[in-house]
This record gives structure tokens, C-alpha cells and sequence, in this order.
């Protein structure tokens, strides 16, 4: 039971929470603070149980943009004795874009790395006081860091993927859209980065921050006059321009996880638009094993394990050559 709780309450505990911290408390700069300490105190529970699988090299803190900021660096791993290149995945984090850094996630990207990848693991600057443009323009940094420097950590750039867990699978999607739209580019104030996005691996999707518990940190996001903003109407999956180019999106949720619904909506929204995609929806087992993003939270349990192995068969797929996992 201790388990779970430290699941439920920990990366991405978002829906329920927030709606109960929105309601306690009235600043929504309050909210994100309480609820951040909370995760902080879970997560740390969580990363103290685990090990990290042998094998893989790891490079810690290169700055992706160097301006002294924490939240600009990155860690790369990848299997020992490397000596070719091998496909480039970028994972980005959750937390509801108010919480975490790369550290959350260091164990999913050490076993993605053993998988047979260069998996990049960054952080991007919070909210408070980042806005979402802002992460949105720090991860399309962290895309272009990766082509710049892909002969210096065996990526192979024909082959590259981005994941990303609840906040960061809205980060994968959103910024895979800018990449791609120039109207959003402008929007954004962003050249896109030399990388195509072969595929994208979301798993439990905040693909939602109009409605709902999260709509509470609105003004967090997108600024004090959020509805007069630009970047806010075009929040829209629905709506927004350019989803029909969208790569490739395989989706992970669970019947227990706390934005199940967000994930089926936004795969029958990529269903009426067009765009290709996979679900994987795994019922409600015995034990509550299989919380919001499980898979990252505890990447070598049984159903975390088929389920990254699933997803990067879906890769594979999508991939200009064979990888070998």
C-alpha cells in the first residue's frame, strides 16, 4: 500500500490533488508550491528504493543552453561500449509544469538507454515563473543541442524520438506541432530545430490545461491576462493549426490512471484528425499497480517493461533502420 500511495501522490498526482489545493488555498502560485512540496517529498521516497541498472554510461549536467540557469541542462546515457551511432530519444519529464527536473526520470532513462538508445534526459524551467511559451522554446533547445552535438553522444538523428510523461507528454506533442506549423513558430517567437520527429511516445497525456483541476493554474501558464493571450487559444487540441502532421503517437494509459480520460480524448481527437497512432490502455489489475505513469515511476515492474517494449516496437516502426533491442 505504501507503494502505491508514493505512485499516486508522486511525478504526476495531478487531477484530484490540485482540485482539492485550488479549493484550500486561493493564490495559484500557492497551489503549485504546495503541491510541488508534496510530490518532492513522495518522489524522494520513491528514488531512494531504486538502483540503477549496470551498463550505462552517464553524462550529467551539460547545459543545453549556457546561461547558468539549473533548469538548462541535461543528462545523456547510453549503453557502455557504444561505438556507433544509435536512435536519439529525448525524454522530457512531468509534473504538471510547476514541478521536477531530469532527475525524476533518471531510472526510465537509464533503462530506455538500455534498450538500445542515446537517451537525453533534460530539464526545462518551471512555472513559476517560466510561462509554457517559455518551455515550450527550452525544449525545442534541447532538440537542437541534440542535433549539434549528436557525433559526440552516438545519436543517430535519422532516428529520433521524443517521449515524455503527463505535463511533458503535452510538451512532446505540443512542441513536435511547432516544430512543424509555421504559424505556431511565429506565435511562439521560435525557429524550429534541424530534427524530424520520427515518433513520440506519450504516456498518461496533461493534454488538457483549459478545463478541469488544472485549469486553476491558468494564469501560471500562460500569464495574468491568460484569456487575452494568443498561446492560450490555440491550446485547443481540437483546434490548434497543424495536428494533421503530428508524427506518429504512441499513447500509454491505465484504468487507474488520474488522466485516463485526457488520453482517450486526445486519441479520438488524433483519430478524426488523421493522425497516426497506437493506444495502449491497460485495465484496473489487482493491487493498484498501474497508477498515473507507472511506467516511469517504476520502469523494471512487469507491466512498465511490456509496456516500453511495446512502445519502442512502435519506434521501430517508424525507424529508417532496424534497432535492436
Amino acid at each position: 500500500m505504501k507503494k502505491k500511495t508514493a505512485a499516486l501522490l508522486g511525478t504526476a498526482a495531478l487531477g484530484t490533488t490540485l482540485g482539492l489545493l485550488a479549493y484550500a488555498v486561493s493564490s495559484p502560485a500557492r497551489v503549485a508550491n504546495t503541491f510541488a512540496n508534496l510530490m518532492d517529498k513522495n518522489d524522494r521516497k520513491r528514488l531512494a528504493t531504486m538502483s540503477p541498472p549496470p551498463g550505462i554510461t552517464k553524462v550529467t549536467d551539460i547545459a543545453y543552453i549556457d546561461d547558468g540557469n539549473p533548469y538548462h541542462l541535461l543528462d545523456v546515457y547510453y549503453p557502455e561500449g557504444t561505438a556507433e551511432p544509435l536512435p536519439a530519444l529525448i525524454d522530457i519529464h512531468g509534473g504538471g509544469l510547476i514541478y521536477g527536473d531530469k532527475e525524476l526520470n533518471r531510472y526510465y532513462g537509464m533503462y530506455l538507454a538500455g534498450l538500445g538508445y542515446t537517451v537525453v534526459m533534460p530539464s526545462y524551467p518551471l512555472a513559476p515563473p517560466a510561462l509554457f511559451e517559455e518551455q515550450v522554446r527550452d525544449c525545442i533547445a534541447v532538440y537542437r543541442w541534440a542535433a549539434e552535438h549528436a557525433a559526440d553522444y552516438f545519436m543517430d538523428m535519422d532516428n529520433f524520438f521524443v517521449t515524455g510523461d503527463s505535463a511533458g507528454a503535452h510538451l512532446a506533442a505540443y512542441t513536435a506541432l511547432v516544430q512543424l506549423t509555421p504559424e505556431l513558430q511565429a506565435l511562439y517567437n521560435v525557429e524550429p530545430a534541424p530534427v524530424t520527429i520520427r515518433a513520440l511516445g506519450l504516456v498518461s497525456g496533461m493534454f488538457e490545461t483549459k478545463t478541469g483541476a488544472i485549469k486553476h493554474l491558468r494564469e501560471l501558464f500562460y500569464g495574468k491576462d491568460y484569456e487575452n493571450s494568443e498561446i492560450y487559444k490555440n491550446m485547443d487540441y481540437v483546434r490548434v493549426p497543424g495536428l494533421e502532421a503530428l508524427p506518429p503517437c504512441y499513447l500509454v494509459t491505465s484504468a487507474e490512471d488520474g488522466l485516463h480520460t485526457a488520453t482517450l480524448e486526445f486519441a479520438a481527437i488524433l483519430q478524426k484528425r488523421g493522425v497516426e497512432y497506437e493506444l495502449l490502455d491497460w485495465p484496473k489489475l489487482p493491487g493498484g499497480k498501474l497508477p498515473h505513469v507507472f511506467s516511469i515511476l517504476f520502469p523494471t515492474q512487469e507491466e512498465s517493461v511490456v509496456t516500453s517494449a511495446e512502445m519502442t516496437g512502435f519506434f521501430q516502426k517508424h525507424s529508417t533502420q532496424r534497432i535492436e533491442n
